[in-house]
């Protein structure tokens, strides 16, 4: 039964399907890639591995912003009000709490320049 499944897929939706997976793979990848590029060029030019000689690092939490988006980047709450519209409004940036893990200032200093 199986041979007969197969038999029907052509070289190109293999080659397809292959194409597709490097794709979701170098996708999935490049941001551990791009830091191991920028921080060998940081490393050649002399300059701090982590923060490039600026002394500070982003926070990973709240990603620089000093605030935490809860819910996701996207974040829509239903209007109550009957006035016009798509029936969705986005949430207020200044109702977002603020970041615990850098105390809302965004960024630590490098340990590795201290």
């Amino acid at each position: 039964m199986e041979g007969k499944m197969l038999e029907h897929i052509t070289a190109s939706e293999i080659a397809g399907y292959a194409v597709g997976s490097l794709l979701l793979s170098a996708t999935i990848s490049a941001s551990k890639i791009d830091s191991f590029i920028s921080s060998s060029q940081r490393s050649s030019l002399g300059m701090c591995k982590r923060c490039g000689d600026l002394k500070l690092i982003a926070c990973s939490r709240c990603r620089g912003s000093g605030l935490i988006k809860e819910g996701g980047p996207f974040t829509l709450i239903p209007v109550v009000d009957g006035s016009r519209g798509f029936g969705v409004k986005t949430k207020k940036h200044s109702s977002s709490p603020s970041c615990p893990n850098c105390r809302a200032r965004g960024h630590f200093s490098c340990p590795d320049c201290d």
